[in-house]
């Protein structure tokens, strides 16, 4: 079957996963995108493959960030000749035209999204959004990013088919760098954090924490991975007698990702929100304990609280220094939870990605009068 993936930019862990999916036997794939790159990411512009394309297009940035429009969707999508369409990011324009063109000739497409509407919005916001989701009353299916933006769209349309599709992505080379890990003649336990330098990502949170238990265990360092407007504000925030021990260490590329995984001992995301967090996919690859704030996606999916990680109440300061200190501080605690996650990675891989989308489009497609 043909399958033509509308969606926002070529991240690396959706290139990964859509790649996988095109490579299945069963599939032919071809991704357009909104735009090449988002301003608030640091990744060098990537070189695409012949199945993929950014549409001709520009963002209106006094409409949002998310205002991408790219006027030759439908042609793009009259052109591909796909069985399924999926769409992605429903607030873009592309997206909305995309969709109704879909819905009003009468194409079979789905919707692919994260968790909707986590923040909060006035009565004109709610309404706005309400009415962005209009389209997707049409879509023969929704893929959904992880079991908690599943049950929100099961929630929010009744009785339409939803799939649990999360971001996959290629573990392997993490589970390589792990492997080949130099010993840690130092001692250190280093606690690792990877993400944008933003107030979502909560490290205001994690700083806090830190101070509170690193006099408690001089071994622990704390790492920081990522770039992001308020690095300079979270230095700030280091008790000067730990400052010695937390590293700012800035962007690195996909690719330094596995050595700089494969030297930590734990792994810590503590935002107040994330839709998903492919990071935590990235950890449980590299094998470590995993510390989650419970309003992360994957760590619905990825973290079992007690059996490879922890999972603390969103902005609970007292709670992720617990958290902290006891993986810390254990050895035995971080070796079994460091392998439970290596037990657990071997079921996230890119073939099940693949396998998911496959299950998914032909079910779809079986129920759908246009098939």
């Amino acid at each position: 079957m043909k399958l033509l993936f509308l969606t926002v930019m070529p991240a690396p862990y959706q290139r990964e996963l859509l790649a996988a999916v095109n490579k299945h036997p069963d599939i032919r794939a071809e991704v357009r995108y909104f735009t090449a790159m988002s301003k608030d990411r640091d990744w060098h512009d990537p070189s695409l493959s012949s199945s993929e394309a950014v549409m001709p297009g520009s963002t209106l940035h006094r409409l949002g960030a998310s205002a991408h429009w790219n006027h030759s969707v439908i042609s793009e999508i009259k052109a591909s000749h796909a069985d399924l369409v999926v769409v992605s990011d429903y607030s873009a324009l592309t997206a909305q035209l995309a969709m109704r063109y879909l819905a009003a000739t009468r194409r079979p497409f789905m919707f692919w999204g994260e968790v909707p509407g986590f923040s909060r919005r006035g009565a004109i916001g709610s309404w706005l959004r309400s009415r962005l989701q209009d389209p997707i009353h049409s879509a023969a299916g929704i893929a959904a990013i992880g079991t908690v933006a599943a049950e929100a769209y099961r929630g929010l349309f009744p009785g339409k088919p939803v799939f649990n599709i999360p971001y996959f992505c290629d573990l392997s080379r993490f589970e390589g760098a792990r492997s080949a890990r130099s010993p840690n003649l130092r001692g250190d336990i280093v606690i690792l954090f990877s993400g944008q330098l933003i107030d979502r990502k909560g490290v205001d949170v994690l700083l806090a924490a830190f101070n509170a238990v690193a006099d408690r265990n001089p071994k622990l360092r704390l790492r920081i991975l990522g770039s992001g407007p308020e690095r300079e504000r979270y230095r700030a925030l280091v008790s000067p007698h730990v400052k010695d021990r937390v590293d700012f260490v800035g962007h690195k590329e996909p690719c330094e990702l596995p050595d700089e995984f494969s030297q930590a001992d734990v792994f810590c995301l503590p935002s107040r929100h994330d839709g998903w967090g492919v990071v935590i996919n990235e950890a449980l690859g590299a094998g470590l304990p995993i510390i989650v704030s419970d309003t992360v996606g994957a760590g619905r999916d990825l973290v079992r609280d007690g059996h490879n990680g922890m999972v603390t109440p969103v902005e609970d300061i007292s709670a992720l220094a617990d958290a902290l200190l006891r993986i810390g501080s254990d050895h035995d605690v971080r070796f079994k939870m460091a392998a439970n996650s290596r037990e657990l990675a071997k079921s996230w891989g890119l073939e099940e990605g693949a396998r998911r989308w496959l299950e998914a489009a032909q079910s779809v497609l079986a129920a759908s009068p246009a098939s």
